[in-house]
């Protein structure tokens, strides 16, 4: 079933349920940005809600804002006009409690830090002692067992997205915030990351966002795929993805994996005219 909405307005209102309610609950979500003299209007009006553990992935063309309203929730943001709830508690008192993990396109890890220093960054950061075992539960969960002492120039970039996840759980997080962060790697490794990352997140589960520009990506890890429009970003509409966990590879040559991709694109290149960069 596709929850649609127009000019980001969910016509089912689905932030507004009790169920959804513990996990993202967006409420008319605007942002302004002052360029010198000029006002630029990254989003208007988003309205967006998921259950609790749920995979959220944003859908757009470049520029609609995607990465804005991540960043909001993130807290590196104030938003101009709105809510932003996940979880029940806003930006600030989730960044009070330290329960938002935080992977980027680039891994940014610091290269003079070993794997098991890097995992260990938020934690000293925010002043946390790690419970016993688990940096190296960490480490064997995104498959780097016998790399504890490694440098990021001694990992493939593959090898250095997964420091970069594993240091993104240390804090065993309730929010998981994704910024592209497979969209450096070879097409190769990116599948096998995203079945990765479905295994990690299955066995972690967290409240998740990931902004993406892969359509079979979102497709492939998604519970929801919002499909942005062109700035000012709006919802153009909210696709659930009704299929099967857990979800291996073979799934993506599935008519019923065409199907949403076919939706999707449709509703991107289609008559929405949503991918367009202006």
């Amino acid at each position: 079933m596709a929850i649609s909405s127009v000019a980001g307005f969910a016509t089912s209102t689905p932030a507004q349920t009790p169920e959804l309610a513990s996990g993202i609950n967006i409420q008319g979500l605007t942002k302004t940005f002052q360029l010198g003299r000029k006002s630029v209007q990254a989003l208007s009006a988003i309205d967006l809600g998921t259950k609790k553990d749920s995979f959220l992935s944003l859908l757009g063309p470049s520029g609609c804002g995607k990465s804005t309203i991540l960043r909001i929730i993130a807290g590196l943001e104030k938003p101009s006009a709105g809510s932003v709830v996940v979880n029940g508690k806003n930006a600030t008192e989730i960044q009070r409690g330290h329960e938002t993990g935080i992977a980027f396109q680039d891994s940014a890890l610091l290269p003079w830090r070993t794997v098991t220093k890097n995992i260990r960054l938020p934690l000293e950061v925010a002043g946390i002692t790690p419970a016993p075992g688990l940096i190296d539960g960490l480490i064997d969960l995104v498959g780097l067992k016998g790399f504890e002492n490694a440098k990021p120039a001694q990992l493939s970039g593959g090898m250095r997205q997964r420091v970069s996840i594993a240091r993104c759980l240390a804090v065993e997080p309730t929010i998981m915030l994704l910024d592209e962060p497979f969209g450096a790697l070879d097409d190769m490794t990116r599948q096998r990351m995203n079945v990765e990352l479905l295994r990690i997140w299955g066995e972690k589960p967290a409240t998740t966002l990931m902004v993406t520009h892969g359509i079979g990506e979102a497709v492939f890890l998604s519970d929801v795929v919002a499909v942005m429009s062109a700035r000012p970003g709006r919802i153009a509409e909210v696709v659930e993805i009704n299929l099967p966990r857990p979800r291996l590879p073979e799934l993506t040559r599935s008519p019923e994996f065409h199907a949403y991709v076919d939706q999707i694109s449709e509703i991107l290149f289609g008559a929405h005219g949503a991918a367009s960069d202006d």
